[in-house]
Formats: structure tokens, C-alpha cells, sequence
């Protein structure tokens, strides 16, 4: 809708007989009522009488008048349906389309359902939810709230641990769980890869992974002994809002070095990208998941 409003207004603009500046454009980041008339006034006084005007722009502004208003409603009514999700069934607007594991077709079909969320305590079920988010990460905490609010906080300051796939796996989470107390048993992804032989044999000592750390003094060491100092700070949103801080560091002088062809490919000198506060959650889950009652 945007698209065909602006590129109409913008043809009239173009074959318009006026010898006066043209008028400012709308502003058409956010359509509107005001705007759609705004826009059709001004268009329809461009190509009124006009002789270059086509036959084929006057059937497309006779269509916007006809109908943008009208599809408006009609797309404010879906958007408000939709939320913050990226689709609904229109048989059942609550339902969001989702991949289902069993899927008989074996072609990954997206069907409307809901994603169902359940907790246990010694195999005996004691709280669900329903979520319109087909990703698990998303349903933790508020699946964790709904338990808090039915059985007060009182009962929920005495749980301890939770165990949880990989799935549920995120910074986010992470940083939920420990602000609630909980010992996080919840698998990050690469857990299971980072204890085969092959990936400890593809990885080091190249892999950002297994470069030397000094965090006294903030910097990483190369495989040739390099220091590799802070070269600055930045921030990354996440789909679902939350804000990572992220730290890169730097070589000086990778030129010449017989191992670069093996450390990295790009030109220039080698640079990491870092989430300390991921990696201390990685780190501390690697410690309980290879622990006694980890394993």
C-alpha cells in the first residue's frame, strides 16, 4: 500500500504542468487516514486535465480511492490480531503458525497450533502454559512467572535447580535464572559438540574459543604469543529485545606470521568478538552439567 501510494504521487510530480515548486512529500513511513487523503488530493490536482497523465495512473488513483481507506481498517484490525507475531490462523486468530515435529507430509508443512509449555517436579506435573511463540527460549521466563503468581513466591524462592533442553538456551535466560536464584542445568548449544573428539580436534588452538584470557588485564593471546588488547565495545539487540554488550579485540601486526593461513582467512590482522557475560554463563553450566549431578 505504501509502496503504490508513493509511487503514484511521486509520477505526478513528475508530469505535473505547475511552474511552482512541488509540494513536500507525505510522510510515508507510517500510513493513515490523513495521510491516504492528503496524498489523493494532492495527486488527483497533478493528473486532473493533465494531457501526459496515462490512462493507467488515473485507474490506479481511481483504485486508492476506492480502496485504501477501506483495506486501512482492514489491516489496522489484523496488526492489532497480530501482535508482536509473525502470523495467525484465521480460522483461529489466537493461533500462530508453527512447524510441528509430526508433520506426515515430511515437508516441514507450518500449521496453526499453540506452543505448549509444562513443568514437572519428580515426574508429577505442576504447572502449564500456552504460548503463541513457536521459539521455547521465549517461553521460560513467562512459563516461570505464571508458576511464581499460582503458587506464590514463597513456594518458588524454595525451588533450587531447573533442567531444561537446549532449546530453552539463551543470555536472557540465563540472566533471569540467576537474578531468581536457580541453579541452571539448561544446556547451551554447542555443549554436546565441544565434548566430541572431532570438534576439540577442528578447533584448537585457532578457535577464538581456546585463545588465553587475561582478564585482569583484559586481553587475549594469540597462538603466536600476540597480545590481542580491547579495541571497543558494542551492543546487539536480540529478536526479542534484549540488549548484549559485546567486546572486540585486536592483533597489531599479522603480517608475516607462519600461522595465519591456519588462524584466519580474512586480509588485515585478526579480530574476536567477545560476550564475557555469555561466556561466564557457559562456563559455570559446563561446570554443573559435567558434574556428578549434572551428569
Amino acid at each position: 500500500m505504501l509502496t503504490q501510494l508513493e509511487d503514484l504521487w511521486n509520477y505526478a510530480q513528475s508530469i505535473s504542468n505547475d511552474d511552482g515548486p512541488n509540494p513536500e512529500p507525505p510522510e510515508f513511513k507510517e500510513i493513515n487516514r490523513e495521510t491516504i487523503q492528503k496524498t489523493v488530493e494532492q495527486i488527483d490536482a497533478k493528473l486532473a486535465g493533465n494531457e501526459k497523465a496515462s490512462s493507467k495512473s488515473k485507474a490506479k488513483l481511481h483504485y486508492i480511492k476506492q480502496n485504501f481507506e477501506k483495506n486501512l481498517e482492514k489491516y489496522q484490525e489484523q496488526e492489532a490480531i497480530l501482535g508482536e507475531r509473525k502470523s495467525y490462523s484465521k480460522t483461529d486468530t489466537d493461533a500462530t503458525f508453527m512447524r510441528m515435529k509430526e508433520d506426515h507430509m515430511q515437508n516441514g508443512q507450518l500449521k496453526p497450533g499453540y506452543n505448549a509449555q509444562i513443568s514437572t517436579e519428580n515426574q508429577i506435573i505442576v504447572n502449564y502454559t500456552l504460548h503463541q511463540n513457536p521459539t521455547d527460549t521465549k517461553t521460560l521466563k513467562p512459563h516461570l512467572e505464571n508458576l511464581k503468581e499460582t503458587y506464590g513466591e514463597e513456594v518458588f524462592q524454595e525451588m533450587e535447580d531447573i533442567t531444561a533442553d537446549a532449546g530453552y538456551r539463551s543470555e536472557e535466560n540465563y540472566d533471569y535464572l540467576q537474578e531468581q536464584g536457580l541453579t541452571p542445568y539448561v544446556k547451551y548449544n554447542t555443549f554436546d559438540k565441544e565434548r566430541g573428539k572431532n570438534y576439540q580436534k577442528k578447533h584448537k588452538p585457532f578457535s577464538k574459543e581456546n585463545l588465553h584470557y587475561n582478564q585482569e588485564e583484559d586481553y587475549y593471546v594469540c597462538p603466536m604469543g600476540q597480545k590481542m588488547h580491547k579495541t571497543h565495545q558494542s551492543r546487539r539487540t536480540t529478536e526479542a529485545g534484549y540488549i548484549q554488550h559485546l567486546s572486540h579485540y585486536g592483533t597489531t601486526n599479522c603480517e608475516g606470521c607462519p600461522l595465519r593461513g591456519q588462524c584466519f582467512k580474512a586480509q588485515g590482522n585478526r579480530t574476536i568478538e567477545r560476550n564475557h557475560n555469555l561466556e561466564r554463563h557457559k562456563e559455570k553450566i559446563r561446570e554443573l552439567l559435567t558434574s556428578e549431578t549434572g551428569l
